[in-house]
Order: structure tokens, then C-alpha cells, then sequence
């Protein structure tokens, strides 16, 4: 069923509103609510399998019942008006760990019939609103129905099923011993001939019936009369003998090189032809190309066996990539050309364009980004021949279908995804030949197949792209290439990437991914004319990346022309953890205006903006990055990391440590002061160390215990990388700040959830750890600043990450954070309102800064005095303020490059270049 548009969601949802304005009593209308809460997003909550008091087990043998539950989707709590949601929130998440895993749903949503509160369980984002806003919020629930179809489709019976029966034979054939390239091999053209048989290339049920009625019920001359079978599927019909048998004889002549190789038969048992057969009943007609090859190819991998469609790309993702890339252009030209007065000619000419068109996607898996986008070529091609009939009275031949899957490339590391992606391109092809046979009206087919897709088993880092297709015969680059961070790489690949990006500067903090960005950039020096997209992790967008990667690509002439901000990647797999992507398109020509898609819910639909250019940073603006400095570029007080003890912890003490070494040596009281790292002031943990700068041999002799550390450290040190260390082991590894100074500490990382990065001021006696920067001598003004939506837009943007948690930079962030030029008084304003927060914190004494700074619990008092700094550092940047946060990374950026070219018109070294953090 095809689901609601979302105008007409919102409808309903302002009808809802309306109507349950007012209620407030839990039990007598709780249900109805959220019956009728289901209905505005066209849900019925029978048939979808939604229950409500659904009954879970909790710990010590206690029952809780879930006012409202979709399995795998939604669970609701519903309290009486005015009651404290926080409550409900406790009472949900209880009620999660007493759900099965296969259970568990995408999202939490508590109500008091007045508001909301929604919680994404995947990004602990948490969204509240009142009743009558729902109308703006709709798209939060859009798991509930944006993802039915894409995850019917993946998690579909017939899909499932016919992946499941072929790990069952392939795990049967692995364990007799038939294993390597020959199992792998002979798998795909099992696949091709259960398709087949299905699909109409061959009659039907006729491999099934050939195996059933051919084969002995013990097995046993199973595997050579299959290897016969391949034998006659590559022997044209008028050179096999004459004596063939007439079963293998009615098989037809298939070609196309999937079954030329002759490899070793397998030997079958009882149990393995059963397997076969059962894998022979599915409808593999209904079998989808683009989605059996990814589960297929994950069975067949032992860590992923049991997450089916685990690697799998959904063609949602895939249409993101390709519709920017070139489809959405070839419309448009077909519909100029079908209007226009010459049409003839112009969809003639337009059939020669798309006929000709090539494309690789040089990380290609089992296939799925070229099934989808030959299948979308096909379909654009079959329009142009219905709109050239009518302007003749051609009747439509074999020829006249002129997209081929030769025009579709492949570079693929892995042998066995790659024979799936090249196997999973003709059967598209047969699928799409039998799309065109019901548009004709006569069966269309193309027996014997034709070459096939040209999918090439190799390492794409270290293969030549040309060699697998010539850049000046090529127009677009796609895919999806491996997720792979700068220190999650292996040392064979870390390598590999050094090799492509050499000659680009601090290469080895650039991510996996920007590999193929480096070698599509090649190909397009080589072609001009060539346009790529990728997917990539959102990381490639952040930090000191952009930096490293996009001067060059610049300099060579590339230009951002579309993108994805940062979006939930779509994935039916329960289990998998989320990963946040985005998409990149760039050229070298310059398109105007670029395409920028924006994800308000980030597992929702995009919104579209036309801009003038986008940044690296994916946000609208002028291709401007910036790279690490040294030194902060508006002469604001230096910062630096924390103190590094490298000591194998036996510097640093928990409380009741530092209690037993003082009972039993008091004197070590003046050389012990508490140990400030993140977890400490975030958190409100203790930690202390042994801070022993200006100790005396003889004070440390008097200290046996102090000593027996100091001797642990040192063959810590001896045995590190760096054994230089252990000729001080009394002392930290790293000093950057006194301990006898007041200092600004910020957490070097901090959850993407908080909207400030919480900033605190320590006094003298406290040593700042590593897992800190910190600024001495900071002010209040300076504070103001730094905490300021304006700073924290900025980290956000050109900041890193760890995992989807802020990484703040003092060379990336801190040193190219512009200050607004200020006066006496300004500054002095700017210092009053850092107080302010201060001492807004400081009405909650018994909180840390991690409560202070959740989202859900943040205090008014807090919240608006933040908000009153936001307001007034804006006007100091500009007048009328900021509408968004991409207008203030957008103009601190301008800043930035102002500041460089006056740098640079003066003669002077802009101090850049320093080692990234």
C-alpha cells in the first residue's frame, strides 16, 4: 500500500490536535489516542501488529505493561496531564531491557496528551513539543512508515528465503571440503539457473524437474550431472551431439562466460540434493537483483552469516547517489527534447547519448549501485522508444534496445561478491527485458547473453582505473566505498592510502574513503568531462580532513556540484550500528547552482537547497577550508593539551589510594593535587596525582611508597617508544600549564547530544590532564566567547569526531576561531555574561556538568543565560545576527579567508601547518 504524502500527514496531524486539545485523564482515553495518534500517519494498529498494554518481564520476577507497542518500531508511555514525562522516560527504558532484541523499536515516545517527548534510540536525540505543534513534527515518526516499503522489500520472504536456502548448501558443500573459487563459482550459476528457471529464460521449473527426475536420491551424481549441465548451457544448440541427452538438449544456449571455466564437480549426499531443491522454491522471479546479491554475499561471509542484508545498500541510498549524478539531467534533457519542435531528431540523438554512456563504481560489492542505475537507464530508455514511436509507425525490434550492460564497470577486491555483482547484472538485464516485453507486447530476450558487465577482481587502490576502462571513454564514477577511519585502518591499508595520496600534505589522518576520491580525481585529469559521487562517512566532512583533501583537489580544478549532509544510513539489519553518511558529487566544471540536500530529521527525507557553491564542510558557501595552525589567528591566549603523565597509571591515584599513601606518609601530602581530566569535571569523578617538579632526591628517599611508583614509572617508560622519558620518571611526560595558575579546561571530546561544550574555570593547585585543553589566563570575556552558539557552530562544523561524539582541536578549531573586534565595554559586557553562567551553574551544587549540560534536564536558568550570550556574541559578528548555524560557519569562514589574503597581500607567514590534534 502506497503510503501517505506528508501534506497529508500534517493534515491529519493539525485535525488530531485539534481534537484531543484539552484531555487529560491517562486511563480513560489512552488507548483511543493513540489508535487515532496511529491513524494520522495512515497505521492501523491491528494490522500492523501494534498492541497496547503489552505485558514485558522486568527484574525480580515483576510484570510492566507498555501502554502502546509496535514491535520493532514504536513504544509509547502515556501519562495524565501535567505529570513529569522524565518519569514515563524511566519507566520506558525499563520496560526496553525486558524486550528480545528482534523486538526492540526505532523510538520512544512519551505524551500527557498536552506534549511530547520523542526519543531516537539510535542517536539518543531527544525532541520535545506540544500537541499542537505535532503538524511540525510528523517527519520524526517517519520510520513508521518511510522505511515499510525499503525494509518489506529487504526483509521480504522471497529475498530472505532464497539467501537462507543457499547458505544452507553452500554451508553443506563448505563442509564436505568443496571450498574456495570452485564452491563460489558454482554458486552464482546455481543462482542463474534458479532464476532462470522462474523468469523465463528457461521453461518452467525446468533446472528443478532436471535435478529431481535426472539425479539419484542418494546424491551422489548430483555434482557431475550439474557439471554437465554447465557444459551444455555454454555449447550452442547446433554444435552439441547429436546424442546429447533431450532433457539437457531443451536447455538453451546461455554464453556470456558464466559457464565457460570447467572446474572440479562437488560431491554430493542425500541431504545436500534435498537443500538444492528446497533452494529451488522460492518464486525467484520476485528475487531482487540489487538486494538478494548483498544478503547472499553476507551468508556466505562467516562474521556476517547470521545478519542478513547486513552490507546491504538500499536502493533509497543508491538513488540519492545517481539521481543527482546524471539521472535527474538525462530527464530533463528528454523531456526538452520531447518537447521540442524538432523532437525527432532530438530524442534520436538523445537514444545515440544514453546508449553510449559508461560507468564504474570502482568499490562495487556484489553490484547493487550498477543493478540500480542500469535499471534506471533501461527504464529511461524504454520512455525515449515509446516517445520516438510516436512520431512514426515503427513497431519496436531487438535493436532498438540499445542499453547494454557492457556500459557498466566494476573494481571489486572480493572474487565472490564480484561473480555476484557481474551474475546479478544479467538477470537485471533479463528483468528488464521482460519490463519491455509487457510495454511491446511480444516477448523480448536476449539469449545468448551478451558479455556482461565488465567487473574486474581487484584491489582498487592498487589497480590502474584506466586499465579497467579508459578515462576518455568513461562520463560517471559512483559508489559506496569501505567505512574505514584513519586509526581503524590495518597497516597494509593505511599503506595503500599513503601510496595514492602522496604529495598530500598529513595524509595519514585522511580516512580510507578519500582514496577513491584521490583516483577518481585522476581520471578526471585524464577526462574532464567525468563526474563522481560518493558515499562516505561524515567524518570526510569534519576536522582536519576537508583541510588535507579539498586544497588539492581544488588546485586540480574540482568543484563540490552536489551533496548529502550528514543522514542515518538506511539498514533493515537489527543489530547493526548506526553510521551517519553523506553524499558527494564534484566535477570539474562548476554547476550552478549546486544541489545541497539537508536532513532536518536525520533519518528522514531531504530538503533541497540551490546555492552558489558548497562548501567542503557541506554547507553553503565558497570553497574555502581551513588547515591546522599554529597559532591562534586573532591573537587570543594560547592553547594547549593538558598534562601527559605516560606513566602507566602509577603517577595518578583514586581517592582511596591518596588516602593509604598518606596514612602511611603524611609528608606526601604537599606533592599530591587533584588530577583534572574530562571525566573529572564533566562527571564530578576524583582522581589526584603526584605532581613531584622541584622534589629533592633526599624528600623523595623519605618516601618509600612515593619511590616505588616513581621506579614502576620508569620501566613503563623504559619499555615505550619513547625509553628517553625514563630518565625523569618523577615527572609528567608532557608540562604544558603550571598547576600554580587559573586556567580555562575544555574536554578534548564531548557528546554531540550537549548543545554547549561545557567550559570550566580551575583555580592554582590542580593539574589539567591530557584528556583536556586548556587556555592559562583566560577571562571571563574570553569564556563568553568560547561558549557562545557561535564557537560551538563552528566545532560542529570544522571540528572531528569520535565516533558521532565532538572532537574539539586546538589547531583546527581554537586557532581559526575569528574574534569579533571589541571595545572596553563590549569586553566588559562579554565578562558579565560569562558570570552569569557561572553563577547559573552554580545554583545547582549538587550536579555535574554532564546533568547541567543534558539536553532533557538542562535548567531554565542555565539555558537562558547561554541564550543571552548567543544573542549578543552574534550582533558582534554582525549587526541583523544569524538566521541559522550554517550562516555563522559561513561567515567565519569569509573571516578567515579575509584574514589569509591580508596575511598574504602584507608578505607575511600566516602561521599555519602546525601537527594536527
Amino acid at each position: 500500500m502506497a503510503r501517505l504524502a506528508w501534506n497529508e500527514i500534517q493534515a491529519r496531524a493539525a485535525a488530531f490536535a485539534e481534537e484531543w486539545s484539552g484531555e487529560t485523564y491517562e486511563k480513560g482515553e489512552s488507548q483511543s489516542f493513540w489508535a487515532a495518534f496511529l491513524e494520522v500517519f495512515g497505521i492501523n494498529r491491528r494490522r500492523a501488529g501494534g498492541y497496547f498494554e503489552y505485558a514485558v518481564k522486568l527484574d525480580g520476577g515483576r510484570r510492566g505493561f507498555i501502554d502502546m507497542f509496535l514491535p520493532g518500531r514504536l513504544l509509547a508511555e502515556q501519562k495524565s496531564a501535567g505529570r513529569d514525562l522524565n518519569v514515563a522516560r524511566g519507566q520506558a527504558f525499563e520496560y526496553l531491557d525486558g524486550l528480545d532484541d528482534h523486538d526492540l523499536p526505532q523510538a520512544v515516545v512519551l505524551s500527557d496528551f498536552a506534549s511530547f517527548q520523542h526519543i531516537d534510540l539510535d542517536t539518543r536525540v531527544v525532541t520535545e513539543f506540544a500537541l499542537q505543534d505535532l503538524p511540525k513534527h510528523v517527519r520524526l515518526f517517519g520510520p513508521l512508515i518511510e522505511q515499510q516499503s525499503i525494509k518489506a522489500e529487504e526483509a521480504s520472504p522471497v529475498n530472505r528465503q532464497a539467501a537462507e536456502r543457499m547458505a544452507e548448501l553452500h554451508n553443506a558443500l563448505e563442509t564436505a571440503g568443496y571450498v574456495g573459487h570452485k564452491l563460489e563459482l558454482f554458486l552464482v550459476r546455481l543462482v542463474f539457473c534458479l532464476f532462470s528457471e522462474d523468469a523465463g529464460i528457461f521453461e518452467p521449473k525446468q533446472f528443478r524437474d532436471y535435478v529431481r527426475h535426472r539425479t539419484s536420491e542418494d546424491g551422489t551424481d548430483v555434482g557431475p550431472r550439474l557439471s554437465k549441465l554447465f557444459e551444455v548451457l555454454n555449447t550452442p544448440e547446433d554444435q552439441r551431439s547429436k546424442n546429447i541427452d533431450e532433457d539437457l538438449a531443451r536447455f538453451p544456449y546461455v554464453n556470456g562466460g558464466l559457464f565457460a571455466e570447467v572446474t572440479a564437480a562437488p560431491d554430493f549426499d542425500a541431504n545436500m540434493r534435498f537443500a538444492l531443491l528446497l533452494a529451488s522454491q522460492p518464486d525467484w522471479r520476485k528475487v531482487s537483483p540489487a538486494i538478494f546479491g548483498a544478503m547472499f554475499q553476507g551468508v556466505m561471509d562467516g562474521d556476517a552469516r547470521h545478519e542478513l542484508g547486513a552490507h546491504y545498500t538500499s536502493e533509497e541510498n543508491i538513488l540519492r547517489v545517481i539521481k543527482p549524478l546524471f539521472l535527474d539531467d538525462l530527464y530533463t534533457e528528454f523531456e526538452q527534447a520531447r518537447r521540442s519542435q524538432q523532437s525527432a531528431a532530438r530524442l534520436a540523438a538523445f537514444h545515440d547519448k544514453i546508449a553510449e554512456l559508461n560507468f564504474l563504481d570502482p568499490a562495487c560489492g556484489s553490484g547493487n549501485f550498477l543493478i540500480v542505475a542500469y535499471r534506471e537507464l533501461r527504464r529511461l530508455e524504454m520512455k525515449v522508444l515509446e516517445a520516438k514511436a510516436k512520431h512514426s509507425t515503427m513497431v519496436f525490434l531487438a535493436t532498438d534496445f540499445r542499453v547494454r550492460v557492457e556500459q557498466f564497470y566494476g573494481i571489486e577486491i572480493d572474487e565472490f561478491p564480484a561473480q555476484i555483482a557481474r551474475t546479478a547484472m544479467w538477470l537485471t538485464d533479463h528483468q528488464m527485458n521482460t519490463e519491455a516485453a509487457q510495454k511491446i507486447g511480444h516477448d523480448y530476450s536476449r539469449l545468448p547473453l551478451t558479455e556482461g558487465a565488465h567487473i574486474v577482481n581487484a584491489n582498487a587502490l592498487t589497480t590502474e582505473w584506466s586499465s579497467v576502462i579508459d578515462a576518455h571513454e568513461l562520463d560517471f564514477i559512483f559508489g559506496n566505498p569501505p567505512f574505514l577511519g584513519s586509526r581503524t585502518m590495518d597497516r597494509g591499508q593505511k599503506a595503500e592510502l599513503k601510496a595514492v595520496a602522496n604529495g598530500y600534505p598529513q595524509s595519514g589522518f585522511l580516512d580510507f574513503v578519500t582514496g577513491w576520491y584521490i583516483l577518481a580525481d585522476r581520471m578526471m585529469e585524464a577526462n574532464p568531462a567525468i563526474q563522481t559521487a560518493f558515499v562516505s562517512t561524515n567524518s570526510i566532512s569534519q576536522g582536519e580532513q576537508p583541510g588535507i583533501l579539498w586544497p588539492r583537489l581544488y588546485q586540480r580544478g574540482n568543484h563540490i556540484t552536489f551533496a548529502h549532509r550528514t543522514f542515518r544510513w538506511t539498514n533493515a539489519a537489527r543489530g547493526v550500528a548506526a553510521v551517519h553518511c553523506v553524499i558527494v558529487g564534484f566535477a570539474r566544471t562548476k554547476r550552478e547552482p549546486a544541489q545541497l540536500f539537508d536532513y532536518p530529521d536525520i533519518a528522514g527525507e531531504p530538503v533541497l537547497d540551490l546555492v552558489q557553491s558548497i562548501s567542503p564542510y557541506l554547507i553553503a558557501g565558497g570553497e574555502f577550508v581551513v588547515s591546522n595552525r599554529q597559532e591562534q589567528i586573532s591573537g587570543a591566549p594560547r592553547m594547549a593539551f593538558g598534562n601527559m603523565p605516560a606513566d602507566g597509571g602509577h603517577l595518578l591515584l583514586l581517592p582511596h589510594e591518596r588516602d593509604e599513601l598518606l596514612a602511611a606518609e603524611p609528608d606526601a601530602a604537599k606533592w599530591i593535587l587533584p588530577y583534572i581530566g574530562a571525566k573529572e569535571f564533566l562527571q564530578g569523578n576524583e582522581r589526584f596525582t603526584l605532581w613531584l617538579k622541584g622534589i629533592s632526591p633526599a624528600q623523595l628517599r623519605a618516601m618509600p611508597l612515593v619511590a616505588a611508583r616513581i621506579a614502576a614509572t620508569r620501566e613503563v617508560r623504559s619499555a615505550s617508544a619513547r625509553p628517553g622519558l625514563a630518565d625523569t620518571p618523577h615527572l609528567f611526560a608532557q608540562i604544558t600549564q603550571s598547576p600554580h595558575t587559573t586556567v580555562l579546561a575544555i574536554p578534548r571530546v564531548s557528546s554531540e547530544r550537549r548543545p554547549y561544550v561545557p567550559m570550566q574555570f580551575f583555580g592554582p593547585g590542580n593539574v589539567i590532564a591530557d584528556s583536556c585543553l586548556a587556555i592559562e589566563g583566560a577571562t571571563e570575556d574570553v569564556f563568553a566567547l568560547l561558549t557562545s552558539a557561535m564557537h560551538n557552530d563552528w566545532l560542529r562544523t570544522v571540528g572531528g569526531r569520535l565516533e558521532s561524539r565532538l572532537r574539539y582541536s586546538k589547531d583546527v578549531v581554537y586557532n581559526n576561531f575569528v574574534l569579533p573586534p571589541i571595545s572596553d565595554a563590549e569586553r566588559a559586557h562579554l565578562a558579565e555574561l560569562g558570570r552569569a553562567v557561572l553563577g547559573a551553574r552554580a545554583l545547582y551544587p549538587d550536579s555535574t556538568l554532564a546533568d547541567l549540560y543534558d539536553p532533557v534536564v538542562m535548567p531554565i536558568e542555565l539555558r537562558t543565560a547561554h541564550t543571552a550570550i548567543d544573542a549578543y556574541v552574534d550582533r558582534l559578528y554582525r549587526t541583523e545576527g544569524f538566521g541559522s548555524a550554517d550562516e555563522r560557519v559561513a561567515h567565519l569562514l569569509e573571516l578567515v579567508q579575509e584574514k589569509e589574503a591580508r596575511t598574504a597581500k602584507s608578505g607575511l607567514t600566516s602561521p599555519v601547518g602546525g601537527a594536527a590534534d
